[in-house]
């Protein structure tokens, strides 16, 4: 088949990679106009055009999907199918600029978190398991009949991060296994029971903000989901403070937010058990272990107990 790749972070370039050295023929990729970062403000190129010109794969990078000239463009290409990963909502014009549509690939089982952030979200909430879903793109977002799916288990320390790795090999896997239903013509998409539907909405800042008040689990699920953006954050004595690295440790008690150092090991505690805190970061400085930022400090020390708190003035 020949296929249009759109998409633009890592996770979707492990997917360009992977049909690059398969059986169809890739034919071009449409990501984002790159982007000027850093301190220099120098321009840095979508993950996905890096692999693509990496394996010689023409580039398109328009500024918004919904400008006519990217349907036309898209047309002259005479694609059969167009493979979408972390790209944006199409228009019903570019859907129908190939001959199959569009398949997207997407990090849940839909209809479960449908949206910008399922695997933040996922874990977020505490979820056991989530999945990958390759499905048929309609106009509506994650709304789409489905034609594979894979379930995944969500490990207790999985991060945002670790948890996308683990899904490449099966996501591929089950991308595989949609196109061939495509090219065979033989086939019966499922179509989504849209009453099950939760959403994944995109992560905004404050998203981060931890609620002392929530369980011991509640909130290294939401550390893990949340690294490294938004981050998850606290105060103490009005400073604001990012924890970078928890581990659930129940065996001490302390009301929420309170802070206990015991040999040289700082424990928060939460609504319902505590959190063993291993890495902080102060704003605008450099990650360090929890006892090291609190010896630099001086507020705290061997046995004593203050505490962090949800709001920035205390």
């Amino acid at each position: 088949m020949r296929i249009i790749f759109m998409g633009t972070p890592e996770f979707a370039a492990e997917f360009l990679k992977h049909l690059a050295k398969g059986e169809h023929e890739v034919i071009a990729i449409a990501t984002q106009p790159d982007k000027q970062s850093g301190r220099g403000m120098e321009l840095h190129s979508p993950p996905v055009k890096i692999a693509a010109l990496e394996a010689g794969i023409p580039v398109l990078q328009p500024t918004s999907v919904k400008n006519p000239e990217f349907a036309e463009e898209l047309k002259k290409l005479n694609a059969d199918i167009f493979v979408v990963v972390a790209f944006s909502i199409l228009p019903k014009e570019v859907l129908a600029a190939s001959k199959f549509g569009a398949v997207n690939i997407h990090g849940s089982l839909l209809p479960k978190y449908r949206g910008a952030a399922p695997v933040q979200w996922a874990i977020a909430n505490c979820e056991e398991t989530t999945g990958l879903t390759i499905f048929l793109l309609d106009e509506k977002m994650d709304h789409g009949p489905i034609l594979e799916q894979r379930e995944i288990k969500i490990e207790q320390d999985d991060t945002t991060e670790s948890l996308l790795k683990k899904m490449v090999a099966p996501g591929c896997e089950a991308l595989n296994c949609a196109l061939a239903k495509l090219q065979s013509k033989n086939f019966t998409p499922l179509e989504q029971n849209h009453e099950q539907a939760s959403p994944a909405p995109k992560l905004k800042k404050e998203d981060g903000l931890i609620d002392w008040n929530k369980s011991a689990l509640q909130i290294h699920k939401r550390l893990c989901a949340f690294t490294p953006w938004p981050g998850a954050y606290t105060y103490l004595n009005g400073q604001k403070i990012f924890i970078r690295k928890t581990t659930i440790d129940n065996s001490h008690s302390l009301k929420p937010g309170e802070i206990s150092i015991q040999k040289n090991t700082v424990f928060a505690g939460t609504g319902n058990g505590a959190l063993a805190i291993l890495e902080v970061q102060a704003e605008g400085k450099k990650r360090m272990t929890a006892a090291d930022y609190f010896r630099g400090i001086k507020v705290l020390h061997q046995g004593d107990v203050c505490g962090f708190s949800s709001i920035d003035k205390v």
